[in-house]
Formats: C-alpha cells, structure tokens, sequence
C-alpha cells in the first residue's frame, strides 16, 4: 500500500499545522459560525454566492468547513462575507470570540488589534517593524478619516443651527439677511461656526488635493454649502509652530503631522504595540 506525500503513513506523527493552515481554519470556523448564525445551510450558502457572481460549489464549502481545505483566496473571504453580510475583517479577526490570535507567524494579539491594524489605525509589533514606513503608507487613510470627521463636524452645526432657527420660528435660509436678530446670541455663533467649518473642509481637501490624493465624496448639503460660499478668510495653512489657529483641533492636527512623509532615516521600531512576538 502506498501513502500519499501529504498523509502521513501508519505510526507517523501528523505534522503540527502551521500558521497559514490555522488562518484558513479560522475563517473556515468563521464561516461556519456565521452562516449557522444566519440560519443557513450550506447549500444556500453555495447559492447565494452564485448570486453574487462568484460561486463556491457546497463541496468546496463543506471541505472548508471540515478542515480538508488549506486555503482560501482573498476573493473567497470577500464573497463568502457578503454572502453572509459580515464584514470582511471579522472572518480573519473574530472579534469578542477570541481572546487572541495568532496574526502573523509567532505574533499574536487581540483580534480587536487586528481589526485596527487591517483598518491601518493601529501598528503592529512584528519583526523588523518600521515606524516610519507605516505612518508614510497610512498617509491617505490619515486624510481621509480627518475629512470625514470634518464632514461630520459641519452637519452636527447644520442641525444645530435648524433647531436653534426652529425656536426662533425662522427660516435657515433666509437668516443671513436678519441682522438685528443675528446681532448677538448662540445662534450667531453657530452661524460664524458654520461658516469656519466649511474653511477647514476647503482647506483639507485642498491638502488632500496637493498631496496627490483623490477627493473623498461629500454628501450632496455640504458639496452644495462649498460651492455656495466663499473663504471667510480666517483660517490659513496651519504650522508647526501655530499656538493659537489650528486649521484642525490641536489632537487631529498632531497626528496629521505625524503621518506626513519623513525624509529622514528611518529606523525599525521595536516597542510594544500591544501584541507579543516570539
């Protein structure tokens, strides 16, 4: 009788499986975990991926789920977490079921870490890290969540200011044109706010614009509101040595500067970034 090279023969010991086996593993058990959750076989499971464009046949399903399968591509994850209507991330990154995983080879951490780190908000302590490389290559997401929440700062002064107008029984858009109601009052003042925070939004997606970036989509209110207005002319480019005019709040502005492009050397980090490496 002959055995195959991948089974081991009779008296062997099986091999332990390495890192990228226990990967697929967990997805598979992911998969399993949320498609049982959803109420579905995994036969439906087949089919609605066939839905989607991309079948995987039910064998290859039931083989993923019962360990026989090794792999799985990055467009199985990704159509088998539409199909389940799970993000992406949480099929490598079991958050709240598991205390840790191991991410990378030897380099275990929490999956909510991992979650961070596949989002590119927070690093992780592999070996050779570099600290350096890692701010210059999260430089758009950087710019993008800022401008996302200067979006978001403006429509909370929006609604502010429709509430404020609602009690005064006025019409948000004919307000400008009330001086002696607007001479004072929290109203004013979320008017003159209203009018900054379009400032800052012109100003960072003018930043994102000269860094070579596509513009990030607005919500059709605020594209209208920057096409509508002009700069009030408070808010210039901020500087490292600004104290008192921050284009952004002084937290968010901190690390902005610190994911700009460095020319300097760069020097692999070895810190503590909340995992452990072995």
């Amino acid at each position: 009788m002959t055995t195959s090279p991948e089974t081991p023969g009779r008296g062997e010991k099986r091999p332990e499986p390495g890192w990228s086996v226990l990967l697929a593993r967990r997805v598979a058990a992911e998969v399993r975990y949320w498609r049982e959750q959803r109420g579905m076989t995994a036969l439906q499971l087949a089919r609605r991926t066939a839905q989607l464009g991309y079948q995987l046949p039910r064998s290859v399903l039931a083989n993923l789920e019962n360990n026989r399968r090794d792999t799985v591509t990055v467009a199985e994850l990704l159509i088998l977490a539409a199909a389940l209507d799970v993000p992406p991330v949480l099929l490598i990154a079991p958050v709240g079921r598991e205390r840790d995983i191991e991410v990378l080879p030897a380099t275990r951490t929490t999956p909510w870490h991992v979650r961070g780190w596949i989002h590119g908000a927070v690093e992780l302590n592999y070996q050779g890290f570099s600290a350096t490389m890692w701010q210059q290559s999260r430089r758009a997401i950087t710019l993008y969540d800022i401008h996302r929440l200067l979006v978001r700062e403006h429509q909370q002064i929006q609604r502010r200011i429709q509430q404020l107008a609602d009690q005064e029984h006025l019409v948000v858009g004919e307000i400008a044109s009330d001086d002696l109601r607007l001479s004072r009052g929290p109203l004013a003042d979320f008017l003159t706010e209203l009018a900054y925070s379009l400032d800052r939004l012109r100003m960072h997606r003018g930043l994102i614009k000269s860094e070579g970036f596509q513009l990030p989509d607005l919500p059709p209110s605020v594209s209208a509101a920057l096409k509508e207005t002009a700069p009030s002319g408070r808010h210039r480019h901020a500087t490292g040595d600004d104290q008192d005019d921050h284009l952004l709040p002084p937290l968010v502005y901190q690390e902005l500067m610190a994911s700009r492009p460095d020319l300097g050397g760069d020097e692999p980090d070895q810190e503590s970034r909340g995992c452990s490496s072995s």
